[in-house]
């Protein structure tokens, strides 16, 4: 992203704010956006409004989470509505959330309450864990492509630096399954590390999704071991965001893939003080809107570095303990679990089926998550340059090409706006090369079919539209 140093100035001088205020609220507003383009989404009562298919949301067990909340809601109000035990989170979540761990992802060394801080969700775990970990200008590697929101969650507030591992110029490099390959993440990270060095930045950190997001797929465990020991020797704390780890469907087409394992089951070779891994309610529990995350560490004085500015995204003790109560009921979260698995598996096909009707390519050895990662790449390309897809690799691509490129997979972005259809550009998830888009697969039924309707109104008009 090209920032400029004097349009932070000038924001900073005309509001009255300060140098980084003004660097945000010019460069990270992303949910300035969305709060435009969601203003009316599709129900029932609104069926001309926006159908999104790019956010991370699953809509599938709302009217299950709805009946819980309503039949098991109870206030305290000695618990629940002074400050309780503080802000690092309600005793009772930390409990479950502890008891859960132990039985959904099988730790060598059982989960306890202690081990746990509770947050407002897993960004501001993200925020505060970068605020303990770096200091200003230092980083944390992730591999690409990534999450987006990693984008706002390190730099926002944090200052940490985000330190790419790309693997589509390593030797040998065939396609998206290498980004699970043990021997090719090493090199991966090796390089990564190394340009960061030659630009002065120091690499505290490496943050791993498992499963990955926005590919959907889980890590095989010698990845997890290979990566852990690149941070041993390197002393590189390891965070493992483990946040769609129950979300894992049965593909049936694809090869190679894996069950989830969490880094907590792993008998790796890291320092535990140095593994981390953090969980929450929106995905796995269909809640986005709970806000709700926890970071399990066994490492005491990053607890208490993270416990001194828990203040800043503390969640209510009311809304903790409606999580508390699903947990502590083993049989409704395992009920509620394998129905979610269930349904994310026939949502999946759903959309796969449509993908393959409309000839739309997307990466097909996925089992986790909510969402699929689709090629677009021959509609960023001109009927004068052939009909099929350059180079579009970012790295490879000339400034004038990547400009040109860049605008092209922006306007099927705006393409899809006008059919009132939202999905994720590839871009924003720093993706090696463009042309590729995330979509969620897990709206409601009604909201799925709609959407995939005015999906195909999207692939006729960029056909028609083809430059």
């Amino acid at each position: 992203m090209q920032t400029s140093s004097q349009d932070i100035a000038a924001t900073a001088t005309e509001f009255g704010i300060s140098t980084r205020g003004a660097y945000n609220q010019l460069y990270m507003r992303g949910w300035s956006f969305f709060e435009q383009c969601l203003a009316t989404p599709w129900s029932p009562a609104t069926p001309d409004g926006v159908i999104n298919l790019g956010v991370a949301e699953n809509s599938l067990m709302h009217n299950q989470i709805v009946k819980f909340i309503k039949q098991n809601t109870q206030v305290d109000p000695i618990s629940q509505l002074t400050y309780g035990n503080g802000p690092r989170g309600s005793p009772r979540l930390q409990r479950a959330l502890a008891s859960f761990l132990n039985r959904k992802f099988s730790p060598l060394e059982p989960a306890k309450s202690d081990d746990i801080i509770v947050m407002a969700g897993v960004t501001p775990v993200i925020d505060a864990l970068t605020w303990a970990l770096c200091n200003e200008g230092e980083g944390i590697i992730i591999p690409q492509p990534y999450y987006t929101a990693f984008a706002t969650d390190i730099p926002g507030r944090a200052r940490g630096v985000i330190i790419p591992a790309t693997f589509q110029d390593i030797e040998g490099y065939k396609g998206f399954d290498d980004v699970f390959d043990a021997e090719m993440n090493v090199q991966a990270l090796e390089t990564a590390l190394s340009n960061a060095e030659s630009k002065g930045v120091k690499a505290k950190g490496l943050m791993l999704v498992n499963p990955h997001n926005p590919l959907g797929r889980c890590y095989p465990p010698e990845t997890i071991r290979a990566i852990a020991g690149f941070c041993q020797a390197h002393n590189l704390h390891l965070i493992s965001d483990e946040i769609y780890a129950q979300s894992i469907y049965n593909n049936p087409d694809a090869t190679d893939v894996v069950p989830f394992t969490s880094a907590l089951a792993l008998d790796l070779p890291i320092d535990t003080q140095k593994l981390h891994v953090a969980y929450g309610a929106s995905k796995d529990f269909c809640a986005n809107g709970l806000r709700l995350g926890m970071l399990h560490t066994r490492n005491r004085g990053l607890m208490g570095a993270m416990a001194s500015n828990a203040m800043l995204g503390w969640p209510p003790y009311l809304v903790q303990d409606i999580w508390a109560a699903m947990l502590e009921d083993t049989d409704y979260t395992d009920e509620f679990l394998g129905k979610n698995r269930e349904l994310l598996g026939e949502s999946y096909k759903v959309v796969t089926d449509f993908l393959r009707e409309q000839g739309v390519g997307y990466y097909g050895n996925s089992n986790a998550g909510m969402f699929l990662w689709i090629d677009l790449r021959r509609h960023l390309v001109g009927k004068k340059e052939g009909g099929q897809p350059p180079e579009l690799r970012v790295g490879k691509l000339s400034p004038g090409d990547l400009e040109r490129y860049l605008e092209r997979e922006q306007h099927i972005w705006k393409v899809l706006g006008e059919n009132k259809i939202l999905l994720a550009m590839g871009s924003v998830f720093a993706s090696e090369e463009l042309g590729w888009f995330r979509m969620t697969f897990s709206a409601s039924r009604p909201a799925l079919e709609i959407g995939l309707e005015r999906l195909k109104r999207v692939f006729d008009a960029l056909k028609r539209s083809q430059l």
